[in-house]
C-alpha cells in the first residue's frame, strides 16, 4: 500500500516545515509527499528544498497552484502516484503509527476511505468542542460519525472506538486514489472552501466504507483559528452549507426544517457566547442565500 501525502498550503512556511518533518519521520519509504503551494511568492518552495537536503531519501514534490484549497487538493490528486492519497492541513503534525493504522484499515477491500483522531487545542465557549456530547444531542443524537439528513455532522463522542463513518474532517482524510480522482473536491467552493471536506468524504462514502481509526492520529495546531474573521467565516458557513445541503441531500420537508432549525441554533449559540460578529455573519449568509436563485446554486466568488 503506497501512500501519497498531499498538503495544500499558502503563506505558512513554519507550520509547513513542522508538518513535513513529521512526514519525514513517519511516511513509509515507498511513500511520497506532495506540497501544493497557493502562495504567489512561493514561500513553500524553500521549505521543500530544505527538506530535500535534510532528508534526501524522502520523495517530496512541489507544485505551485493559486486556485484555492479545493483546487489545490485536486492538483495533488492528479500528481499522486500512490494507491492511497492522504490529506492533512499544513498546521498538522503526524503522530507515530498513523500510516501503519491506515495501511491496516485498507487491507479490507470494501474500505475506500480512512480518517482518524484529531488532537486539537481546547476551545472556549458553550458547545465549542467538536466531539462534545451536548453537540451530538443538539444534532438529534443518532449514529455517531454519520451525516444528518440536512447535511451536518453527527459528532463522534466515543473517540477511542473504531467505526464506520460518513465524513472525514479536513485535518486528516484519506481515500483510494482512483476513487478520489473520480469524486474530486468541488471547485465551486473557492478560496477557504469551507465544507469541502464534508462534501468530498460524504460523496466518497457512497462508493464504499469509510473507517474512523483512532490509532491514526494527527495534532492539529489550529494556528489560524483565532485570527479568522468570524463574520466572514460564519457568512461562508451558511452559504456553503446551504449549497452542499441542496447538492447532496434530498430536499424533503423534514430535512429543510432540520436545516432551518440548525441555523437558528447556530444564531443562539453565537448569542450565548457573545460572538456578535459571528451572528452578523450568519444573518448576512442567510440573506445572501435568500437572494440566490435555484436549488443547488453554487456559492458566488464574493462569498468565498
Amino acid at each position: 500500500m503506497r501512500f501519497s501525502l498531499i498538503i495544500a498550503t499558502k503563506g505558512r512556511p513554519d507550520p509547513l516545515r513542522a508538518a513535513l518533518e513529521s512526514a519525514a519521520a513517519t511516511l513509509p519509504l515507498d511513500g511520497e509527499a506532495i506540497v501544493v503551494d497557493g502562495d504567489p511568492a512561493q514561500s513553500a518552495r524553500v521549505v521543500v528544498e530544505e527538506l530535500r537536503t535534510r532528508h534526501p531519501r524522502l520523495d517530496v514534490a512541489y507544485v505551485l497552484n493559486e486556485g484555492g484549497s479545493a483546487i489545490q487538493r485536486n492538483v495533488g490528486i492528479d500528481a499522486a502516484r500512490g494507491d492511497v492519497v492522504v490529506f492533512i492541513d499544513d498546521d498538522c503534525t503526524i503522530e507515530a503509527g498513523m500510516f501503519t493504522a491506515l495501511s491496516a484499515a485498507y487491507e479490507d477491500p470494501t474500505v475506500v476511505g480512512v480518517t482518524g483522531r484529531i488532537h486539537r487545542p481546547p476551545r472556549a465557549g458553550i458547545v465549542a468542542e467538536p466531539n462534545s456530547r451536548l453537540r451530538w444531542l443538539i444534532l438529534g443524537a443518532g449514529q455517531q460519525g454519520t451525516m444528518s439528513s440536512f447535511g451536518f455532522r453527527r459528532p463522534i463522542i466515543d473517540v477511542d472506538e473504531p467505526r464506520d463513518v460518513e465524513y472525514m474532517p479536513g485535518p486528516l482524510m484519506s481515500a483510494r486514489r482512483d476513487l478520489a480522482a473520480e469524486v474530486r473536491f468541488d471547485e465551486q467552493l473557492t478560496a477557504y472552501a469551507l465544507g469541502e471536506d464534508d462534501d468530498f468524504s460524504y460523496r466518497t462514502s457512497r462508493g464504499g466504507r469509510i473507517r474512523y481509526e483512532p490509532a491514526a492520529a494527527v495534532q492539529h495546531h489550529e494556528l489560524g483559528w483565532k485570527a479568522m474573521d468570524r463574520r466572514a467565516l460564519d457568512r461562508l458557513r451558511v452559504v456553503n452549507r446551504t449549497y452542499l445541503f441542496r447538492k447532496n441531500f434530498p430536499q424533503t420537508f423534514r430535512a429543510k426544517a432540520g436545516f432551518a432549525a440548525l441555523l437558528a441554533i447556530l444564531c443562539m449559540h453565537r448569542i450565548l457566547n457573545r460572538e456578535w460578529s459571528g451572528l452578523r455573519g450568519l444573518m448576512e449568509g442567510m440573506w445572501q442565500v435568500r437572494r440566490s436563485s435555484g436549488v443547488g446554486t453554487a456559492p458566488r466568488s464574493g462569498a468565498s
